[in-house]
């Protein structure tokens, strides 16, 4: 991963042609103990800017070494807890990608959500994303079920947000019921009951599904499996579905997720593959982004003044910057505001719905919708 990091960082370098900003890398382990190292050999190094760590702890632990130095950092980790003024997370921050999921659902006239929440840090953070996201569309919650990481334990988390049971037995109730009154018309239509597990989907308009991978393709058959009619309930998604080869997988066609559709994206992911010899992480994307930012600060300022080239104030314009997965700006506690898309799965690969804002409006107001410490 962190290979990846620096070799996007030093794609953007190359790309930004700009002798005055020099890249120097500090390498964390992946461990806190590495990020103290690291922070302190940066500061000693009288760097500008640090880019990264990945890991939330770890940007913490850097925060708390190069505070009082007046350094920014440009942290790569999608966790809101690791940010604070002057320590920005330039990563997709579930939050954001919840709420404008479920505000698209509800703009099509969904009202009665539910969702499966992974039982991690990330689903605690979506959990209460999406009940705020819920709740400011005057929508109802129907639903919430967690589920640990094993694919052997998700079935009764399933089970009961598609209330099958209740449903079985409402079912099997009736069919007992027009048979007990003993004539031909009722025996026919208890008949053709019987053909079925269930007599109708749950009362649900959109189930929000945050996961990916493997477990993915593991909970989304289990809906229809369960009497999850997919074609009365839309599945709904976060940028962890932005993997294309989802498109084969027959009970996720239809859903709709959110997350940045750049056409950038591609074009960067198969050049960094052609130069680099490897697919890149997806995260790669953050450090080419974030050296480009650094570019672009840089070419606008004065190096002969006085000034520093990279304020808080300058990486905090309210106009964001144009990166490989568009539009972006930070914000003054540390998180990051992303313009997103709506995408929808099929069978021939991700179409747009609803394309992301071509602006940010200004602060206070609500979107309708350098070195390198790996």
């Amino acid at each position: 991963m962190g290979k990846d990091l620096f070799a996007a960082a030093s794609m953007a370098l190359f790309d930004a042609y700009d002798p005055r900003i020099e890249l120097l890398s500090f390498d964390t382990g992946g461990t806190v103990s590495g990020a103290e190292i690291a922070a302190d050999a940066a500061l000693n190094a009288e760097v500008d800017v640090i880019i990264g760590p990945l890991l939330a702890e770890n940007v913490t632990r850097v925060a708390a070494i190069t505070r009082g130095s007046d350094v920014p950092i440009l942290g790569l980790s999608s966790d809101s807890e690791a940010a604070e003024p002057g320590v920005y997370v330039m990563g997709f921050l579930p939050e954001a990608e919840v709420k404008r999921i479920i505000d698209y659902a509800a703009s099509m006239q969904a009202v009665k959500f539910s969702a499966m929440i992974p039982d991690s840090r990330y689903g605690m953070r979506v959990r209460e994303a999406f009940g705020d996201a819920v709740f400011d569309v005057g929508g109802r919650i129907h639903s919430l079920e967690t589920y640990p990481n094993d694919p052997e334990a998700v079935v009764e988390p399933i089970k009961r947000l598609a209330d099958y049971d209740e449903r079985r037995k409402n079912h099997i109730d009736e069919i007992r019921f027009l048979r007990s009154l003993g004539d031909d018309m009722t025996n026919e239509i208890a008949n053709r009951l019987a053909t079925r597990e269930v007599s109708e989907s749950p009362d649900i308009d959109a189930i929000l599904l945050p996961e990916g991978g493997g477990l993915l393709r593991t909970l989304a058959p289990l809906l229809p499996f369960y009497e999850v009619d997919l074609d009365e309930v839309k599945l709904l998604g976060t940028g962890l579905w932005y993997d294309e080869s989802l498109t084969n997988e027959p009970p996720l066609r239809g859903a709709w997720f959110a997350a940045p559709a750049n056409p950038g994206v591609t074009d960067f992911l198969e050049r960094f593959e052609r130069d680099i010899g490897r697919a890149p992480s997806r995260v790669a994307t953050l450090a080419y982004d974030a050296v480009s930012l650094i570019a672009i600060l840089t070419r606008e300022a004065d190096l002969t003044g006085p000034d520093r080239p990279i304020t808080n104030a300058k990486l905090m314009n309210p106009n964001g910057f144009q990166g490989i997965d568009g539009l972006f700006r930070l914000l003054p506690d540390g998180t990051n505001e992303r313009t997103l898309s709506v995408l929808e799965i099929t069978k021939d690969g991700f179409k747009v719905l609803d394309p992301a804002p071509a602006a940010f409006p200004l602060f206070g107001y609500e979107v309708t919708e350098t070195a390198t410490v790996e």
